[in-house]
């Protein structure tokens, strides 16, 4: 039994919280943190469990393994330093950071210490891209000969009142970092790398806010330099899950929300996965927290040494590599 902290108790929190209740045989919540009374009181009686705001004490507890960083993304670099300095290991939500090198500051900081740390990309654990993985690995479907990949979604100007958000100050970035990231990564993962060609990067009319809400690139793909695209906003009312067409020598798979199909040439059609929303639309947290569960075991079964991590700083590194390509034109 692991015994673990949670630091953030904001929008971040529902799924997380599911996912430790479906684990609870493995993993035990022994502290919940914020600065916030008001987010402190609300966590209490949701929950039945109570919370305090002296990190200190919770860093200073030889019981905590590990602890689950919520906070917004401005302060990820300090806290996840002192996490680390304690001698705890890391999930931490993305971005890790303000800029690419917080990540980089992390990921050595871990290294230098021994310690894992597992970035919160939970679209890598939905079941139909595990299972589209599965096909890819194999040489079922030939080469990547072309990508397209769309994140159609919406947020009203409400989500970017609140303050903060959408600011470099406090998120580093737009849709790109707190949105398409999930999106992205996946992609990256499931062609093998992703190099932009061109891009661009702006705010539509759609929005008051710092940051940008629409990015359009070029791209090539795999080792091969497959062409594609990809497309992200949150000013596509009233938004729609996000697609990405891989197109083989042999096979087109699509993914589609939580559903993935596999179209063979030679006829068959195979649907992966199941169907839900995937916070495409107004209401960021409407979503399944399943895929935040399975990443959170396969984080327990790293600190049990079952397995090595599946997921880590590196491949965040990757993806935020990505979206700094292209996001530079529209920098602050």
């Amino acid at each position: 039994m692991k015994t673990i902290a949670i630091l953030g108790l904001g929008m971040a929190l529902a799924p997380h919280m599911a996912g430790l209740a479906d684990l609870k045989g493995r993993v035990r919540l022994a502290y919940a943190v914020s600065r916030s009374s008001a987010r402190r009181a609300a966590f209490e009686a949701s929950y039945g469990i109570a919370a305090t705001d002296d990190l200190d004490a919770v860093l200073g507890d030889p019981a905590v393994d590990a602890v689950i960083l919520l906070t917004p993304p401005a302060s990820h670099r300090d806290l996840g330093s002192r996490i680390l300095a304690a001698g705890k290991h890391l999930l931490i939500e993305k971005p890790a950071g303000l800029v690419i090198d917080d990540t980089r500051f992390l990921a050595d900081r871990a290294k230098a210490l021994g310690l894992l740390v597992t970035p919160v990309l939970q679209h890598r654990f939905r079941s139909s891209v595990r299972a589209v993985a599965k096909i890819i690995s194999s040489s079922a479907p030939g080469k990547l000969c072309g990508v397209h990949c769309l994140i159609p979604w919406w947020r009203p100007q409400s989500y970017y009142d609140e303050p903060g958000r959408g600011t470099y100050a406090r998120d580093g970035g737009g849709v790109m970092l707190t949105q398409a990231i999930h999106t992205l990564d996946v992609l990256r993962a499931l062609c093998g790398g992703a190099r932009i060609s061109a891009a661009h990067a702006g705010t539509s009319p759609l929005h008051r806010m710092e940051s940008e809400d629409m990015v359009c690139a070029l791209a090539t793909f795999g080792p091969d330099a497959a062409p594609g695209t990809i497309m992200a906003t949150t000013a596509c009312f009233p938004g729609m899950p996000e697609t990405m067409t891989l197109i083989f020598e042999r096979m087109t798979i699509r993914l589609k929300g939580l559903q993935a199909q596999v179209f063979h040439h030679y006829g068959q059609v195979e649907t992966l996965g199941g169907e839900g929303a995937s916070g495409s639309a107004a209401d960021p947290m409407a979503f399944d927290h399943a895929s935040h569960r399975e990443l959170m075991s396969a984080f327990l079964d790293a600190l049990e040494g079952k397995t090595a991590l599946e997921v880590d700083l590196s491949d965040l590194l990757r993806t935020r590599e990505l979206i700094d390509a292209m996001t530079e034109d529209h920098g602050h």
